[in-house]
């Protein structure tokens, strides 16, 4: 994303008090063992926040003052205890120590000190050329926010910036990075670890990986496009930003054009952003399709774009509004009645004809809304308020939010032929009315996007689209963040992909889609393991 250094966890899914995970579910008579759960946590949490340090940017300079105190919620006895930053180097020193932890470990003759040792010492693997940092730092930031807490005043310390500034400066020691030297390197005295949460959060991502990659070992991998076929198309390309007039009471809407020079041979193409971000992160897609003939049109939606949440951050704008789950259907209906009327800058002669909607994250919830999903009430709704519900992922705090303004009504547009939704919030709110769908749908999941998982939210919802509407591709690998591409890219690992899908082809198991030296795609099989 372009915007990294400003956001403050991508999507409405990093709020980090929103939507807290469960707690363990225990017997409160028999206490799990401690090392096991702990260590599972540690391996999981040190390979993730890892990744942080391959995009470290920022001061060298120490913090104004560095984490002193932690308290940590432990999954054994559900109580909070403290510990000194110093006590936790090693176990000796916890063993010396004098906090309620230190206290606790030597009166069950060290039982906690190895576990602890290896969650809050793990240490955290270097990140490898070209393992794309950027996109994992914004996915493991999500994360991170669901496992630790603040005291009110302390200010954001996992947000991308301080953590950057901080793994920098162990850097600079020769220091290894583990959960707790960037923890100390923090510019606040007190800091409350969920390791309550860490655990029971942790293993469930690490079920749902294991099962997701036996399921996707099954589907074939899409063969490695020819070197000409990865260049852009022949047609040289130009981009405008151009402004629709405001409709009675909306904004006015922003529109960045990118279009083939001369006459178009494709037809129009639409892509919708994610919360919280802009058409710029999609840039790389509009020319890769503009270059083989497609005018393509990105909207920028006002009431959840990254201007709305500076707007936020800045105490100027509440958060986004759920009726902005509405308006952006709306939004995108405008800019099809502009093109129709000859009244979009720089496309006077092109009409909503045969368009193909491409949305990505709540741009693809959007492009389900207008392919027909309708969103139906069902009993699942009511997890919405069971924060323990099993069922529950990261993306429901974002889909939560839309049932508010949720209306039964279909928001189909008949102009609108196909749609490609990538990593889109669904298996919630589109619970009951995916069968609706009427046009042809190209999902698209990362097989590793924690913050919309491909099993709840792509795997399983796919199951309930109509028969012959429907195609299915599992980048490997892909997170939340490094499937779109700015326009510095070459059009990214989905452009072939993509492209393929607005021509109107069938995407085929023989189909030399993949880029060789990027993500490998798996289709799908029409028939054959289904989940």
């Amino acid at each position: 994303m372009p915007q990294l250094l400003t956001r403050q966890g991508v999507d409405t899914l990093c709020a980090p008090r929103a939507n807290p995970m469960p707690a363990a579910q225990r017997d409160p008579g028999v206490a799990p063992p401690a090392s096991s759960s702990l260590r599972s946590a540690a391996k999981l949490l040190g390979s993730g926040v890892a990744v942080l340090a391959g995009c470290a940017m920022g001061l060298l300079q120490p913090p104004a003052r560095a984490a002193e105190l932690l308290q940590l919620k432990l999954p054994v006895l559900g109580d909070t205890l403290s510990a000194r930053v110093s006590e936790l180097a090693s176990p000796e020193a916890l063993w010396a120590g004098n906090s309620d932890l230190a206290e606790l470990n030597r009166a069950t003759d060290g039982h906690f000190a190895s576990a602890i040792n290896d969650f809050i010492n793990h240490p955290l693997p270097e990140i490898q050329d070209g393992d794309g940092g950027f996109p994992m730092v914004q996915q493991m930031e999500v994360l991170l926010k669901q496992l630790i807490e603040l005291d009110p005043g302390q200010g954001a310390i996992v947000d991308q910036e301080p953590i950057n500034a901080a793994l920098l400066r162990l850097k600079a020691k020769g220091e290894k990075a583990t959960l707790l030297s960037l923890l100390a390197e923090l510019p606040v005295q007190k800091v409350t670890i969920r390791l309550d949460q860490a655990v029971t959060f942790l293993r469930r991502l690490q079920l749902q990986s294991k099962d997701l990659a036996g399921l996707i070992a099954r589907y074939p991998r899409l063969p490695p496009a020819a070197p000409k076929d990865l260049l852009p198309g022949p047609f040289p390309i130009q981009t405008r930003v151009v402004t629709l007039p405001a409709a009675a009471g909306a904004e006015a809407l922003q529109v960045t054009v990118v279009r083939p020079i001369g006459t178009p041979t494709l037809a129009p193409v639409v892509i919708s952003h994610g919360l919280w971000d802009s058409p710029t992160s999609f840039l790389g897609w509009a020319q890769s399709l503009a270059s083989h003939g497609a005018p393509v049109f990105l909207p920028r939606h006002p009431g959840s774009d990254i201007n709305q949440q500076a707007a936020m951050l800045a105490g100027k704008a509440p958060p986004p509004d759920p009726k902005e789950f509405l308006r952006r259907p709306g939004e995108v209906r405008a800019v099809l009645d502009a093109l129709d009327a000859g009244t979009l800058p720089g496309a006077e002669a092109i009409r909503a004809r045969a368009v193909t909607f491409i949305g990505h994250s709540w741009g693809g919830t959007t492009a389900l809304q207008l392919a027909g999903a309708r969103s139906l009430p069902t009993a699942l709704w009511q997890d919405c308020k069971e924060r323990q519900s099993p069922q529950r992922n990261i993306s429901w705090v974002l889909q939560c939010t839309f049932l508010p303004a949720a209306t039964k009504a279909s928001l189909a547009d008949p102009r609108i032929v196909r749609v490609a939704a990538v990593s889109p919030p669904q298996g919630l709110v589109f619970a009951a009315g995916l069968v609706d769908l009427k046009v042809p749908v190209l999902l698209v999941s990362g097989s590793r996007d924690f913050v919309v998982p491909s099993e709840p939210e792509a795997l399983l919802p796919y199951a309930l689209y109509p028969q012959g509407l429907k195609q299915l591709v599992v980048a490997e690998g892909g997170t939340h963040f490094n499937l779109p591409a700015l326009a510095t890219s070459n059009g990214g690992p989905l452009r072939l992909l993509l492209l393929r899908w607005v021509q109107g082809k069938v995407i085929k198991p023989t189909s030399a889609l993949s880029d060789p030296h990027s993500l490998p795609l798996r289709l799908r099989p029409q028939q054959g393991p289904q989940r």
